[in-house]
């Protein structure tokens, strides 16, 4: 199996079907994190639509500096930041919990109610923040990966993500 690097190496010299493996391997990813920041699904599907044609358009002039992944993270926080920007971000729908694993109905309440209160919480913060915690804690980058999506130092990540869970925790305090 090709490196995501390798692959993209490939698609810049025209290799439509390198590409297209790209995709299928990050496309739910790059759609997750997208969702996750945004809170809107549609926006999130046009956001990871709009960095797969540019990671396509920018593929000549390619140079696998970073993990690819990584350089995927940077188009998707851009996009998502510009989404951001022209419109403000509708709240997260209710993400379907899966089957009851046996705690109950009234445990399966306070889960689902605790979740929402996350969820908005996460929702509220600051763009970099969201961003920062979404690409450490759902997708699990390094401090050094993130500061690579998020154009900035592994020291200002380390600031951004202590911040978020700051603001997390007040937030929290205050919706309970």
């Amino acid at each position: 199996m090709l490196e995501d690097e390798e692959l993209m190496m490939r698609a810049a010299e025209g290799d439509m079907a390198s590409f297209e493996e790209l995709v299928e391997r990050h496309q739910q990813s790059a759609l997750n994190v997208a969702y996750r920041f945004l809170g809107d699904r549609q926006l999130a599907e046009d956001a990871v639509q709009d960095a797969f044609l540019k990671l396509l358009a920018a593929a000549p002039r390619y140079r696998p500096t970073a993990r690819f992944r990584t350089y995927l993270y940077n188009v998707v926080w851009h996009l998502c930041v510009d989404v951001y920007r022209k419109r403000h971000p509708l709240p997260l729908e209710e993400v379907p919990l899966g089957e009851d694993p046996g705690g109950g109905p009234v445990q399966s309440v306070e889960e689902a109610e605790r979740a929402a209160l996350v969820r908005q919480a996460v929702q509220e913060l600051p763009p970099r923040q969201r961003m920062a915690l979404v690409l450490k804690h759902f997708e699990g980058l390094s401090y050094e990966e993130i500061g690579r999506a998020l154009d900035c130092s592994s020291t200002a990540v380390d600031a951004l993500l202590v911040r978020a869970k700051r603001r997390l925790q007040e937030r929290l305090k205050e919706l309970r």
